[in-house]
């Protein structure tokens, strides 16, 4: 148990008589949280010791041994924090109690007359950038130690992830503090990571007690005895401490002091959160560089001259090297050996490289990229280091933790897999359940991959792959609720996020939209996975249509279509051809459009696909309709009703009708298209059908304009306005504002239609649509010259 009376006269003594104070205060703290007197006997029965031991615990004629105070502090309801301070008390008055009195008093002499002042600090690089919230944080602490005296040290924790530059940190900030500590700094190298041997404290303890004065022969052998020999030695001086490349609290305790005056800078790729908890220790963690500092550190390095030459390559230089300092450096180091114009030579060799990795390989391991990095996956536990490797799947930017349980095909999210690759700094929570690492981590990650069986990558892709399929599913179902769904509507199960309502998957598609390309691009690229690209593909197409994502929303289908193309599947190249020709209209790429719908409308036909002959049709009308071409778009229009008016399904009777209706109110027929437009809301309406009642409520609004109706016509608009806003349709949404500030201005309600179209236009810009243009006219038309309301009028057929 480790637990002994003091011997008479011993140093220690006192270290045991202050913690057997520091306890006393923790049991009365404990009965004024009980409200009651603590009940010794009982307290004496849960730590399994005798009632008089703990009273000589309590008075410190006795030692507690280290297992027996762990739970007596747990007992009294210690905090962390003041759990770690009284733990090293502990072990200090441990040290103590085991020294000889001869030994002690040799130690003090050393102390009094030999010792020495260390200056053991490395050479920092010279070219250090940025960092600037992280060094003014460690100046605080160090200012923090100079100021009344707290009772104990400072500990200053620098994690992330490897190559970041945690080490140039530390030592920057050392040289630049080191006259703030007058009695010497110590480092030491724990090599926490890497092939060679992990430090052990006690070795760590040996060479800081020997530069400190003890001689070698005088060095305790035992670690606890030499990390309370190392605290007495530092009692009452300022020393800085540099304990670089930490791999666990444990390898750093015995080397911290623990007197006011001294402070230790900590380095680790790991989160150490047991020296937060128990030691205090202050965390700074570092991330990549930020842009302007990452282009800088290039600049200094290759000379800002040479960047000047090359200012596209030089930025294209720091995406690639992922902003990270390591990266960086080896970069510039390799680009400044070589000839003027070699930035771009080595940017176009990077691109086209197929282990891009091999090119940041030096022949030092401790700056060879893929070296650093393998020193922390190699200490992780197999199915971490699983999940790790299987992220070199994930081509988007991020991911969430229910994507990584499909990566994984978990039936639950792998938080505790997470928190260990986020404790290992290999990835970083961004914000809460959502994950990302740095291209250079991934493309690491991917070479894992690839050096191990090929059917680990497939099988991940797909499952990868399923998972955004599924979800994505589930949230189109929210966005359309009354659009029929073959096989039902999709159930969620734990591994999916939380949708179920419109917004919830509204919010997801917004979040998950760059992850979606991705994978829409990487199912397109992969043997035998195509189908996920249109499938994914046509599950996205209400959304990117809604939020008005027009480029997005063309190459998410041009993606699909060369997909079905590669996989030799007609039907669904037809599908993804006419979903693309939409998106290209909205573009104002027209006679594309109209060349990919004709060639969609014969495949159609050579399938028999009356359905799709019939979407085809709808499709013309709408690129006809932007056009400004309604005579071409009436026919097809009428085709498709027909179409329509065969099956009976209702959902399509009302498309061909809006469709039909929309052209007869170009064609001026402003009573022919209400007719139409009234049967379609009808259907819309009983379909619980948004989408379509939004759409045609504004050809009613034009068609009522066009007949001298302004309250009917307004009354139509605000409808269809509060519907987009429900729906998120942004687009829509511009036009109906635009549409009621016409309405507005013709009535000569000048400032109302002004506020009106202002709305307008700030949507069309921010959609970064050309229908900004005639928006901007109106604004700057004076209000007298307004078009008023035609006459009311009735048109024939």
């Amino acid at each position: 148990m480790n637990e002994a009376p003091w011997p008479p006269g011993q140093d220690g003594k006192a270290l045991g008589q202050r913690l057997a104070v520091e306890l006393t205060r923790a049991v009365v703290k404990a009965e004024k949280r009980l409200g009651g007197t603590l009940d010794r006997r009982e307290l004496a029965r849960r730590l399994n010791v005798s009632t008089s031991s703990l009273y000589a615990y309590l008075n410190g004629t006795t030692l507690p041994g280290t297992g027996v105070f762990d739970a007596l502090l747990a007992a009294l309801g210690v905090p962390g924090p003041e759990a770690g301070r009284l733990a090293t008390l502990r072990d200090e008055a441990d040290a103590a109690r085991r020294l000889r009195p001869t030994a002690v008093r040799t130690y003090a002499r050393q102390t009094s007359a030999a010792f020495s002042v260390p200056r053991q600090l490395p050479l920092s690089n010279p070219v250090f950038v940025g960092r600037d919230a992280e060094l003014a944080r460690l100046d605080v602490l160090q200012r923090r130690s100079e100021g009344p005296a707290t009772g104990r040290a400072v500990v200053a924790l620098l994690e992330g992830t490897a190559g970041v530059g945690k080490t140039a940190l530390a030592l920057h900030w050392a040289h630049r503090a080191q006259a703030c500590f007058p009695d010497g700094q110590l480092y030491v190298n724990l090599r926490g990571f890497g092939d060679d041997s992990i430090m052990d404290p006690g070795e760590a303890l040996h060479g800081f007690l020997q530069a400190l004065g003890v001689t070698p022969a005088a060095v305790p052998a035992d670690v606890t005895v030499a990390s309370g020999l190392l605290r007495t030695l530092l009692a009452g001086r300022r020393v800085l401490l540099v304990l670089d490349n930490a791999r666990s609290p444990d390898q750093v305790r015995p080397l911290l002091p623990t007197d006011h005056g001294c402070v230790a800078v900590v380095t680790s790729r790991n989160r150490l959160d047991g020296l937060v908890v128990r030691e205090g220790a202050q965390r700074i963690a570092l991330d990549v560089l930020p842009r302007y500092a990452a282009r800088t550190l290039l600049e200094r390095q290759v000379g800002a001259e040479r960047l000047a030459l090359e200012p596209r390559e030089a930025d294209e230089l720091v995406d690639l090297c992922a902003r990270l300092p390591l990266a960086l450096s080896v970069a510039a180091a390799r680009a400044a050996a070589a000839p003027a114009g070699s930035v771009g030579a080595w940017v176009r060799e990077l691109r086209g490289a197929r282990a891009p990795l091999d090119l940041f390989g030096v022949q030092d391991a401790d700056v060879d990229l893929r070296t650093v990095f393998h020193g922390s996956y190699a200490l992780l536990p197999p199915p971490v280091a699983r999940l790790f490797r299987l992220l070199g799947c994930h081509p988007g930017p991020e991911i969430d933790a229910t994507a990584c349980a499909g990566l994984i095909g978990a039936t639950d999210p792998p938080i505790a897999l997470l928190d260990t690759l986020t404790a290992a700094h290999l990835v970083r929570q961004h914000t809460p359940g959502r994950y990302t690492l740095h291209d250079l981590l991934r493309l690491y990650a991917a070479e894992l991959l690839d050096g191990g069986p090929p059917q680990e990558r497939r099988d991940g892709t797909e499952r990868l792959l399923r998972h955004y399929l599924d979800t994505a599913r589930l949230a189109d179902h929210h966005l359309e609720p009354w659009r029929p769904t073959p096989g039902g509507a999709p159930r969620p199960t734990a591994a999916q996020p939380p949708i179920g309502d419109h917004a919830a998957a509204t919010g997801w598609f917004e979040t998950e939209l760059s992850s979606l390309q991705a994978v829409i691009a990487l199912a397109a690229a992969t043997l035998g996975l195509e189908s996920y690209a249109w499938r994914l593909a046509d599950a996205c197409a209400v959304h990117l249509r809604r939020s008005g994502r027009r480029a997005q929303r063309a190459a998410v289908h041009a993606l699909a279509r060369d997909a079905a193309d590669r996989a030799g599947d007609r039907a669904a190249r037809a599908t993804a051809t006419r979903r693309l020709a939409d998106a290209l209209s909205r573009l104002n790429r027209t006679r594309e459009a109209l060349d990919l719908l004709h060639e969609a409308l014969r495949t159609c036909r050579d399938l028999g696909d009356e359905e799709g002959v019939r979407e085809v049709r709808l499709s013309l009308v709408r690129v006809y309709d932007s056009y400004g071409d309604p005579r071409r778009a009436l026919p097809h229009a009428r085709l498709a009703l027909a179409m329509a008016e065969r099956t009976g399904d209702p959902l399509a009777l009302a498309d061909g009708l809006t469709s039909v209706a929309q052209q007869w109110e170009r064609l001026g027929e402003h009573t022919l298209a209400l007719d139409h437009a009234r049967r379609a809301l009808d259907l819309y309406t009983r379909l619980g059908h948004l989408d379509g009642q939004a759409g045609i409520l504004i050809g009613m609004g034009r068609a009522e304009r066009g007949l001298g109706r302004p309250a009917a016509a307004i009354a139509h608009y605000e409808i269809s306005l509060d519907l987009d806003r429900t729906l998120g349709d942004r687009y829509r949404e511009a036009h109906a504002l635009e549409h009621l500030g016409d309405t507005h201005a013709a009535l000569g309600r000048g400032e109302d239609a002004r506020a009106l179209w202002e709305e307008a236009l700030v949507l069309f810009e921010d959609l970064h649509h050309p229908d900004a243009d005639p928006v901007r006219a109106k604004l700057r038309t004076p209000a007298a010259d307004y078009p008023p309301l035609p006459a009311s009028s009735q048109h024939s057929p």
